[in-house]
């Protein structure tokens, strides 16, 4: 009978478990298999986060203080990803651009780290997405200023007033029908 020594089998195990952390997006999310960092230091995940909100939505100002609001308001699920969601733009960026942090990366080339991210495996796609989207609602649906709106899209934002003849149509009984009484009669 051939027995393992216990060191050895728990050697074995977390070699496993290693191997899985780091080729499985899920089991790296689980155990929070990324640098401590970037859930320590909030300025360095808003710099990547940034740099991702002004890749995916073009003329993004980047020095709007409610750009990645959205990304890490606990309001909405994606701010317990938002950490390893940075770390792993940063990890994919150092990877494909010689150790390059991917804030400092151009608009190109860190678009070309987000298409390898929504080309990976399903949930990273699915983080990917969600995070794209999460931007573009933010960004154009004016989540926090709906005052402001956003003219890229000609969107003047709410609580604006109109004058009922800019937002009705000049002739609408060319378009309604006739109106019919209780026993189908027109009136």
């Amino acid at each position: 009978m051939h027995t393992i020594p216990r060191r050895h089998a728990l050697r074995q195990l977390g070699l496993i478990a290693a191997g899985l952390a780091a080729a499985c997006t899920p089991m790296r999310v689980l155990v929070s298999a990324y640098p401590q960092g970037f859930d320590d230091d909030d300025g360095l995940v808003d710099r990547v986060l940034r740099a991702f909100v002004t890749a995916v939505i073009p003329g993004a100002p980047a020095d709007d203080p409610d750009l990645v609001r959205a990304h890490t308001d606990p309001a909405y699920p994606f701010a317990q990803y938002a950490g390893f969601f940075a770390a792993d733009l940063s990890r994919r960026a150092a990877r494909r651009f010689d150790g390059r942090a991917f804030e400092r990366l151009e608009v190109r080339e860190r678009t070309a780290v987000i298409a390898e991210g929504l080309a990976a495996d399903a949930t990273t796609r699915k983080l990917y997405n969600g995070a794209v989207v999460l931007a573009q609602i933010a960004f154009y649906a004016g989540i926090y200023d709906p005052t402001t709106g956003c003219p890229a899209i000609g969107f003047e934002g709410g609580n604006h007033w109109h004058p009922l003849s800019d937002i009705t149509h000049p002739d609408p009984e060319r378009f309604l029908s006739h109106a019919g009484t209780a026993d189908g009669n027109y009136a």
